[in-house]
């Protein structure tokens, strides 16, 4: 058995591991963020509506949409 495995010590992360970032936005930009959060029927967190915007991007720019880049 490998000794990293059998004392839990091992520094392998699973492929969903969260990452701490911070990020600093204008204050507009989050004030936006949250009017549209204030006006949905199912909550969603900030940090989540920004997870799934960065992943839409990157969806974006994978697919070739000319607007990725802007």
């Amino acid at each position: 058995m490998n000794r990293e495995a059998s004392n839990g010590s091992s520094k392998r992360k699973s492929p969903k591991a969260r990452v701490p970032v911070t990020v600093r936005l204008p204050e507009q930009v989050v004030k936006k963020i949250d009017q549209e959060l204030g006006q949905r029927d199912v909550p969603l967190s900030r940090n989540n509506w920004l997870l799934e915007a960065a992943i839409e991007k990157l969806r974006k720019k994978a697919s070739g949409s000319s607007n990725a880049a802007k």
